[in-house]
C-alpha cells in the first residue's frame, strides 16, 4: 500500500538565504532604534569638548595649582529655605572671602534643567544662592571660584559634586 499522506520538508538554499536576510534585517533594525534613542536622549557632557580637549595640559596645570592651595569645601542644600550653601576654607581652616563663586547646576544625564547661579558672599568663607524650585532627585554641581586681579579674572578653584534632594 502506498502512503499518500507522507510529507517531507526539505530545507533548500532559498530557505537558508531568507532566514539569514531576516536575521540581519532584525539586528540592523534593533541597532538603528538603539542608536537613535542614545543620540536623541543624551545632551552631552560639555558644549565644546573639542576645544576643551585642546587645553587639557593647561587644565592639568590648573588642577595642580589648586591642589597646592589646600582649600576645602562644604556644600549643602537646605530644602526648608531653598538655599544652596557653600563654605570654602584654606588649609589652616580660615574662611576664604572676596571670590566670585559661580555654580553650574543640572541633571547628570541631560542638559534640559541646566542653569548657572552666582553665589553671594556672606563672610567667613560662606556663600549662598537661592534655589527654591530645585526638584527632587540627583543634581550635578560644578563650582568655580574666580578672583579678580586688576580687571583680569582667574579661576582659582573648581569642584564637581553630586547633590541629592530628598523627596
Amino acid at each position: 500500500m502506498k502512503n499518500v499522506n507522507s510529507f517531507r520538508s526539505v530545507i533548500t538554499g532559498r530557505h537558508v538565504l531568507l532566514a539569514m536576510v531576516a536575521f540581519f534585517c532584525t539586528v540592523t533594525a534593533v541597532n538603528a532604534v538603539m542608536i537613535y534613542k542614545a543620540v536623541s536622549t543624551f545632551g552631552g557632557d560639555t558644549a565644546d569638548s573639542y576645544r576643551i580637549g585642546l587645553y587639557y595640559n593647561r587644565r592639568l596645570a590648573e588642577e595642580h595649582a589648586q591642589d597646592r592651595l589646600g582649600w576645602s569645601q562644604t556644600v549643602a542644600y537646605e530644602a526648608s529655605d531653598g538655599y544652596l550653601h557653600v563654605t570654602l576654607k584654606d588649609r589652616d581652616g580660615r574662611g576664604i572671602d572676596n571670590l566670585n563663586l559661580v555654580a553650574a547646576i543640572g541633571r547628570p544625564a541631560t542638559n534640559t534643567s541646566d542653569r548657572d547661579v552666582t553665589l553671594a558672599g556672606l563672610g567667613g568663607g560662606r556663600y549662598q544662592a537661592s534655589l527654591p524650585d530645585l526638584a527632587e532627585g540627583t543634581w550635578a554641581i560644578a563650582l568655580a571660584a574666580i578672583e579678580d586681579h586688576a580687571g583680569k579674572r582667574n579661576v582659582v578653584y573648581r569642584s564637581k559634586i553630586r547633590l541629592w534632594k530628598q523627596p
